[in-house]
Protein backbone atom coordinates (compact mmCIF):
# COMPACT_ATOMS: atom_id res chain seq x y z
CA UNK A 1 0.00 0.00 0.00
CA UNK A 2 1.33 3.50 -1.09
CA UNK A 3 1.84 5.86 1.97
CA UNK A 4 0.09 9.15 1.90
CA UNK A 5 2.02 12.04 0.89
CA UNK A 6 -0.12 14.13 4.02
CA UNK A 7 1.96 13.68 7.26
CA UNK A 8 4.99 14.84 5.33
CA UNK A 9 2.77 17.56 3.41
CA UNK A 10 2.17 18.38 6.31
CA UNK A 11 5.37 18.32 8.16
CA UNK A 12 6.66 20.63 5.37
CA UNK A 13 4.03 22.97 5.98
CA UNK A 14 4.84 23.24 9.74
CA UNK A 15 8.27 23.81 9.64
CA UNK A 16 7.50 26.29 7.04
CA UNK A 17 5.03 28.31 9.17
CA UNK A 18 7.56 28.08 11.86
CA UNK A 19 10.66 29.03 9.72
CA UNK A 20 8.26 32.27 9.06
CA UNK A 21 7.69 33.17 12.32
CA UNK A 22 11.12 32.58 13.23
CA UNK A 23 11.95 35.44 10.56
CA UNK A 24 9.08 37.79 11.31
CA UNK A 25 10.39 37.46 15.21
CA UNK A 26 13.68 38.16 13.87
CA UNK A 27 12.71 40.90 11.86
CA UNK A 28 10.58 42.79 13.75
CA UNK A 29 12.27 46.11 14.03
CA UNK A 30 12.87 48.33 11.07
CA UNK A 31 16.08 50.79 10.15
CA UNK A 32 15.95 52.98 7.81
CA UNK A 33 18.67 55.05 6.11
CA UNK A 34 18.71 58.50 4.67
CA UNK A 35 19.67 56.87 1.32
CA UNK A 36 16.53 55.41 1.36
CA UNK A 37 17.94 51.68 2.33
CA UNK A 38 16.18 49.60 4.85
CA UNK A 39 17.95 47.26 7.50
CA UNK A 40 15.49 44.33 9.52
CA UNK A 41 16.49 43.02 12.63
CA UNK A 42 16.36 43.20 16.25
CA UNK A 43 17.68 46.81 17.48
CA UNK A 44 19.56 46.05 21.05
CA UNK A 45 20.59 49.47 21.95
CA UNK A 46 22.48 52.85 21.26
CA UNK A 47 26.54 52.90 21.80
CA UNK A 48 28.98 54.69 20.60
CA UNK A 49 27.08 57.26 18.01
CA UNK A 50 25.87 53.42 16.81
CA UNK A 51 22.20 51.78 16.87
CA UNK A 52 22.91 48.11 17.49
CA UNK A 53 20.63 45.94 15.50
CA UNK A 54 21.20 42.40 15.64
CA UNK A 55 20.63 39.83 12.95
CA UNK A 56 20.58 36.14 11.54
CA UNK A 57 23.89 36.50 10.30
CA UNK A 58 25.03 39.00 12.99
CA UNK A 59 25.58 41.91 15.20
CA UNK A 60 25.96 45.49 13.22
CA UNK A 61 26.30 49.38 14.10
CA UNK A 62 24.67 51.47 12.22
CA UNK A 63 26.03 55.60 12.55
CA UNK A 64 22.88 57.45 13.98
CA UNK A 65 23.96 60.16 11.48
CA UNK A 66 23.08 57.78 8.66
CA UNK A 67 19.39 56.90 9.69
CA UNK A 68 16.27 58.54 9.18
CA UNK A 69 13.96 56.59 11.49
CA UNK A 70 13.82 53.45 13.46
CA UNK A 71 10.56 51.18 13.23
CA UNK A 72 10.73 49.67 16.92
CA UNK A 73 7.56 49.02 19.27
CA UNK A 74 8.31 50.29 22.64
CA UNK A 75 9.66 47.51 25.07
CA UNK A 76 7.87 46.42 27.78
CA UNK A 77 9.45 47.97 29.97
CA UNK A 78 8.46 51.38 28.93
CA UNK A 79 5.34 50.35 29.54
CA UNK A 80 6.02 49.11 33.24
CA UNK A 81 7.80 52.47 33.69
CA UNK A 82 5.06 54.39 32.54
CA UNK A 83 2.43 52.63 34.79
CA UNK A 84 4.77 52.87 38.20
CA UNK A 85 4.73 56.74 37.22
CA UNK A 86 1.10 56.70 36.76
CA UNK A 87 0.74 54.92 40.40
CA UNK A 88 2.96 57.23 41.79
CA UNK A 89 5.75 55.35 42.28
CA UNK A 90 8.25 57.87 40.91
CA UNK A 91 11.14 56.38 42.49
CA UNK A 92 10.93 53.58 40.50
CA UNK A 93 10.08 54.91 37.43
CA UNK A 94 13.71 56.96 37.62
CA UNK A 95 15.55 53.69 37.83
CA UNK A 96 13.45 51.99 34.93
CA UNK A 97 13.40 54.78 33.07
CA UNK A 98 17.54 55.21 33.45
CA UNK A 99 18.13 51.95 32.46
CA UNK A 100 15.97 52.34 29.21
CA UNK A 101 18.11 55.65 28.48
CA UNK A 102 21.02 54.22 29.29
CA UNK A 103 20.43 51.46 26.52
CA UNK A 104 18.22 53.31 24.53
CA UNK A 105 19.12 57.50 24.24
CA UNK A 106 19.03 58.82 21.00
CA UNK A 107 17.26 56.21 19.19
CA UNK A 108 14.88 58.11 16.65
CA UNK A 109 11.86 56.55 17.50
CA UNK A 110 8.64 58.21 19.31
CA UNK A 111 9.19 56.22 22.32
CA UNK A 112 12.33 56.31 23.10
CA UNK A 113 12.23 59.85 23.13
CA UNK A 114 9.16 59.73 25.12
CA UNK A 115 11.25 57.56 27.35
CA UNK A 116 14.32 60.77 27.37
CA UNK A 117 11.45 63.10 28.29
CA UNK A 118 9.63 61.08 31.70
CA UNK A 119 13.29 60.90 32.99
CA UNK A 120 12.76 64.32 33.50
CA UNK A 121 8.95 64.14 34.55
CA UNK A 122 9.94 60.98 37.29
CA UNK A 123 12.84 62.73 38.79
CA UNK A 124 10.53 65.91 39.27
CA UNK A 125 7.52 63.95 40.61
CA UNK A 126 10.12 62.04 43.08
CA UNK A 127 11.44 65.51 44.50
CA UNK A 128 14.68 66.03 42.29
CA UNK A 129 14.35 69.43 40.34
CA UNK A 130 17.92 69.59 39.79
CA UNK A 131 17.95 66.05 37.88
CA UNK A 132 14.82 66.85 36.40
CA UNK A 133 16.88 69.83 35.48
CA UNK A 134 19.53 68.03 34.46
CA UNK A 135 17.29 64.68 32.50
CA UNK A 136 15.46 67.43 30.32
CA UNK A 137 18.64 69.13 28.77
CA UNK A 138 20.21 65.94 28.32
CA UNK A 139 16.87 65.47 26.48
CA UNK A 140 17.09 68.66 24.55
CA UNK A 141 20.79 68.01 23.72
CA UNK A 142 20.71 64.21 22.34
CA UNK A 143 16.83 65.11 20.79
CA UNK A 144 17.24 69.05 19.79
CA UNK A 145 14.63 68.53 16.86
CA UNK A 146 12.12 67.56 19.62
CA UNK A 147 11.23 70.80 20.72
CA UNK A 148 7.70 69.99 21.73
CA UNK A 149 8.50 67.51 24.34
CA UNK A 150 11.53 70.03 25.41
CA UNK A 151 9.46 72.74 26.25
CA UNK A 152 6.78 70.74 27.63
CA UNK A 153 9.70 69.75 30.32
CA UNK A 154 10.60 73.10 30.61
CA UNK A 155 7.20 74.12 31.26
CA UNK A 156 6.77 71.57 34.09
CA UNK A 157 9.97 72.89 35.86
CA UNK A 158 8.52 76.44 35.58
CA UNK A 159 4.91 74.89 37.15
CA UNK A 160 7.19 73.27 40.12
CA UNK A 161 8.99 76.63 40.42
CA UNK A 162 5.41 79.05 40.68
CA UNK A 163 6.78 80.67 37.34
CA UNK A 164 3.65 80.51 35.64
CA UNK A 165 4.06 82.84 33.45
CA UNK A 166 6.87 81.31 31.35
CA UNK A 167 5.42 77.94 31.91
CA UNK A 168 2.41 79.26 29.92
CA UNK A 169 4.44 81.14 27.15
CA UNK A 170 5.78 77.61 26.72
CA UNK A 171 2.46 75.71 26.65
CA UNK A 172 1.06 78.15 24.05
CA UNK A 173 2.45 76.30 20.48
CA UNK A 174 1.20 73.19 22.09
CA UNK A 175 -2.70 74.38 23.04
CA UNK A 176 -3.05 76.30 19.57
CA UNK A 177 -2.23 72.70 18.11
CA UNK A 178 -4.79 70.72 20.09
CA UNK A 179 -7.39 73.63 19.25
CA UNK A 180 -6.91 72.08 15.69
CA UNK A 181 -7.07 68.53 15.79
CA UNK A 182 -9.63 66.29 17.95
CA UNK A 183 -7.66 63.40 16.48
CA UNK A 184 -4.09 63.79 17.09
CA UNK A 185 -1.55 61.56 15.59
CA UNK A 186 -0.07 58.74 18.07
CA UNK A 187 2.98 60.48 18.26
CA UNK A 188 1.59 63.93 18.92
CA UNK A 189 -1.33 62.80 21.34
CA UNK A 190 1.02 62.37 24.53
CA UNK A 191 1.77 66.36 24.04
CA UNK A 192 -1.65 67.45 24.08
CA UNK A 193 -2.06 65.60 27.15
CA UNK A 194 0.18 66.70 29.44
CA UNK A 195 0.42 70.25 27.91
CA UNK A 196 -3.48 70.53 29.08
CA UNK A 197 -2.62 68.97 32.51
CA UNK A 198 -0.02 71.61 33.23
CA UNK A 199 -2.17 74.62 31.83
CA UNK A 200 -4.72 73.39 34.14
CA UNK A 201 -2.33 73.97 36.77
CA UNK A 202 -1.12 77.64 35.43
CA UNK A 203 -5.23 78.56 35.93
CA UNK A 204 -5.69 76.90 39.42
CA UNK A 205 -2.62 78.88 40.80
CA UNK A 206 -4.48 82.06 38.85
CA UNK A 207 -7.68 80.70 40.04
CA UNK A 208 -9.53 80.56 37.30
CA UNK A 209 -10.82 76.92 38.77
CA UNK A 210 -13.56 76.82 35.78
CA UNK A 211 -10.50 77.52 33.44
CA UNK A 212 -8.09 74.59 35.20
CA UNK A 213 -11.31 72.20 35.11
CA UNK A 214 -11.84 72.49 31.81
CA UNK A 215 -7.84 71.93 30.95
CA UNK A 216 -7.65 69.27 33.27
CA UNK A 217 -10.92 67.42 31.56
CA UNK A 218 -9.11 67.73 28.26
CA UNK A 219 -6.03 65.51 29.07
CA UNK A 220 -8.43 62.96 30.57
CA UNK A 221 -10.53 62.93 28.64
CA UNK A 222 -10.47 64.94 24.96
CA UNK A 223 -6.49 63.41 24.87
CA UNK A 224 -5.91 60.82 27.69
CA UNK A 225 -3.06 60.22 25.35
CA UNK A 226 -0.59 60.16 28.03
CA UNK A 227 -1.46 57.72 31.20
CA UNK A 228 -0.01 60.07 33.93
CA UNK A 229 -0.74 63.15 32.98
CA UNK A 230 -4.49 61.73 31.84
CA UNK A 231 -4.30 60.23 35.28
CA UNK A 232 -3.21 62.99 37.34
CA UNK A 233 -5.32 65.71 35.55
CA UNK A 234 -8.70 63.06 36.60
CA UNK A 235 -7.39 63.47 40.08
CA UNK A 236 -7.30 66.95 40.34
CA UNK A 237 -10.17 67.58 37.87
CA UNK A 238 -12.65 64.95 40.57
CA UNK A 239 -10.58 67.56 43.83
CA UNK A 240 -11.86 70.51 42.62
CA UNK A 241 -15.29 69.52 42.23
CA UNK A 242 -15.61 68.04 45.51
CA UNK A 243 -14.32 71.26 46.54
CA UNK A 244 -15.71 73.30 44.86
CA UNK A 245 -19.90 72.07 44.24
CA UNK A 246 -21.24 73.04 41.37
CA UNK A 247 -18.26 74.01 39.62
CA UNK A 248 -18.17 73.45 35.66
CA UNK A 249 -15.44 73.76 32.98
CA UNK A 250 -17.01 76.45 30.43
Amino acid sequence: MKASPLPGLLLAAVLLSAGGAWASAQAQDVIVLKSGVSREGKVTGVSNGNVRLQTAAGGTGTPLAEISEVRMEAPPEFDAAASQLAAGDAKGAVTALQKLNDTYAGLPAPWAQRAAAMLGDARLAAGDSAGAKLAYDQFSRTYPQATTLANLGMARLAVDEGDYDKAEDLLKPVLEASAKTAFPLPSDGPALSQGHYLMGRVREAAGDLPGALRHYLEASAVFPFDRNAAATAQSRADALRAEHAGLIAP
